[in-house]
């Protein structure tokens, strides 16, 4: 047991320490952002790294990348308090909605396996990319980021929709592809508690 609980630990940190290699390499190559020429700078595929470390290692992890993503968003003409505040809790919102939609779904269908967690990733997905965007563009607002006035944040805003949009739906079939491809190999280490809570249940 003791073996299998070290196993765990150090595959868990291995795995963590390359999603937070490829956090920084999408954000040394600039890969991460798709320049798209709105006020919003570019659109981003930085976001779906981060979302996927809450999923599969939970909010610890999920920090730690968010604030990478922050600092090179930064980067890119947003001013650092607005951006690394936004982007930290992208992966920890996606965390408490994939873990509490696995418990609720378990409790209320007869769902097992990946089936079960299918619909809880593509919505930790969802809320995870909109986490990005709604603090983003509501921290952006309040400090006035794009204009003096109200109505030209708002402006941005609204041109922001489709943008956001589009970011929400790839994030939610990515995080649903690599749960699904990851979960045979015992790879989400989020539902490892989970899982021993139900057989302990089962149990007694």
């Amino acid at each position: 047991m003791h073996q299998k609980r070290l196993l765990s630990g150090t595959r868990r940190i291995t795995l963590a320490a390359m999603l937070i290699a490829i956090t920084l390499f999408l954000g040394f190559t600039g890969w991460g952002f798709i320049p798209i020429g709105t006020p919003v700078i570019a659109a981003t595929l930085f976001h779906i790294p981060v979302i996927l470390a809450g999923i599969l290692f939970g909010p610890d992890i999920a920090l730690i990348c968010g604030v990478i993503f922050g600092i090179f968003t930064s980067a890119l003409g947003f001013p650092f308090y607005i951006v690394v505040p936004a982007k930290m809790f992208i992966g920890v919102v996606a965390y408490y909605v994939f873990v509490g939609l696995i418990q609720l779904v378990a409790k209320r269908t007869h769902r097992k396996g990946i089936e079960l967690l299918v619909l809880p990733a593509t919505l930790a997905g969802i809320a995870g990319s909109l986490t990005n965007t709604v603090c983003t563009l509501g921290l952006a607002t309040v400090f006035r980021l794009f204009g003096e006035t109200l109505e030209a944040n708002l402006a941005v805003v609204y041109a922001s929709i489709i943008q956001a949009s589009i970011e929400a739906v790839a994030a939610a079939v990515i995080c649903v592809a690599v749960v699904v491809a990851l979960y045979p190999l015992k790879y989400i280490f989020t539902i490892t508690s989970f899982v021993n809570y139900k057989k302990k249940e089962v149990m007694e």
